[in-house]
């Protein structure tokens, strides 16, 4: 861990909990019930929210311009890298892995994102809704990536990642369905209805 991830997560979660705080104290005060599936909900996306900033935008690096890495070509130029790492490495195993990684990871980074905003906001709670968001955010992380390489970050811009984090949208949309679906049918059976 590096010293812009460990400030964001110093200055992240005690931020998290000044919020809590002030809404735990506001419930009091209004005698509602805090602790509800919802707040659970919303201190996680929160907690997300801050580990997604530190492993995407952090470490935020000063410096020249070194090399500006774009890739606007879906899957084709990721395929032909993939086979030409592999093939021209010495330790082709290695590359497997790093590839394995990074296309996993690019899959799962915003799956979260997708299960935790329906579960917390109702306008959500539909697959389109929760694509769309997830589909901008990951645009605008690619934006970002590529603003940040002409400040001398070691990032890149690629169209894949999109693709990869749009399809993750989809699996934790799934997720929150389940979770859901669980929740409805627990409500169902403590009151009684059919």
């Amino acid at each position: 861990m590096n010293l812009g991830e460990e400030l964001a997560i110093i200055m992240g979660i005690p931020i998290i909990i000044v919020i809590e705080m002030c809404k735990y104290i506001k419930s009091k005060r209004s005698k509602k019930k805090f602790w509800n599936f919802r707040e659970c909900g919303i201190i996680l996306l929160q907690l997300y929210i801050i580990a997604l900033i530190t492993v995407i935008l952090l470490p935020f690096r000063m410096g020249g311009i070194t090399h500006i890495t774009v890739n606007l070509v879906p899957v084709f130029n990721t395929i032909s890298d993939i086979y030409g790492d592999i093939s021209q490495s010495t330790i082709p195993w290695f590359m497997v892995k790093f590839w394995a990684v990074n296309i996993v990871g690019n899959l799962l980074i915003l799956s979260p994102l997708a299960t935790l905003v329906p579960l917390v906001f109702k306008k959500y709670r539909s697959i389109k809704a929760t694509v769309i968001l997830c589909l901008s955010v990951s645009v605008t992380i690619e934006v970002l990536q590529y603003v940040f390489m002409y400040f001398g970050n070691i990032r890149s811009a690629d169209i894949d990642d999109v693709i990869l984090n749009t399809l993750g949208a989809f699996i934790g949309y799934a997720v929150f369905e389940l979770i859901h679906h669980k929740q409805m049918k627990a409500r169902i059976c403590c009151y009684g209805g059919d």
